[in-house]
């Protein structure tokens, strides 16, 4: 009972977070001030994601994961819009550690699932969360290649300086380190097997083994 509340009322917060993600498309609109549209449109797009994945494969990632994805786009969307990243000190550290713990959680996913069905694999538990500190990390790295490529592009200023960015993948590494951890420690409790049953990957392969054998029928 009580965890089916938990639950409903994330799925509340997650709605509540998409709505301020509508209000800030509304508002750019309205006030002319277009910067943060196209990131507003995309963080809804990605928001919606895992519903699709259960709409279309039967794709069941945990409600806990599905919040995590829409409050750290919105963290990132409605704080870059009110001006946060300027006026708040140390508001980028936050949002990095946020989107850390969300790749790092997205790599524990894939990982344990990956040790699940391919036999020529084993991930020994230590190996795995060093692994999803890694994936985590490197993931950093391309986002400030990106940021780099972008100012250099545009003239922007993402990067302030390479101390800046030298922090900022300090808190990558924080936050991937954290559900490494927890994740590691999560596995101790429970097997990779039932964990993956929980997501439901089975049936989404057999959708997915469908829709391919659908395709190849109408071509």
């Amino acid at each position: 009972m009580g965890g089916a509340c938990v639950k409903e009322r994330l799925k509340l917060l997650s709605r509540a977070m998409q709505a301020g993600m509508v209000a800030v498309v509304m508002a750019g609109l309205i006030t002319g001030n277009f910067t943060w549209i196209p990131a507003a449109l995309l963080s809804l797009f990605v928001s919606e994601v895992p519903s699709l994945l259960r709409r279309d494969l039967r794709l069941v990632l945990p409600i806990e994961l599905n919040f995590w994805i829409v409050l750290a786009l919105f963290f990132h969307v409605v704080a870059g819009f009110s001006g946060f990243y300027d006026r708040v000190p140390g508001w980028d550290h936050i949002t990095h550690v946020l989107s850390a713990s969300l790749v790092a959680a997205l790599g524990f996913v894939l990982v344990v699932s990956i040790d699940k069905y391919v036999d020529s694999i084993y991930l020994p538990r230590p190996f795995l969360a060093f692994f999803i500190v890694m994936f985590t990390m490197a993931f950093g790295v391309v986002w400030e290649l990106l940021e780099f490529g972008n100012d250099q592009l545009t003239g922007s200023r993402l990067q302030y300086s390479l101390s800046d960015s030298m922090i900022d993948m300090m808190f990558d590494a924080f936050g991937g380190t954290i559900v490494a951890t927890a994740g590691a420690h999560y596995l101790t409790h429970t097997s990779p097997e039932r964990f993956v049953e929980s997501l439901q990957l089975d049936h989404a392969r057999e959708r997915v083994t469908k829709l391919v054998e659908r395709r190849r029928g109408m071509s």
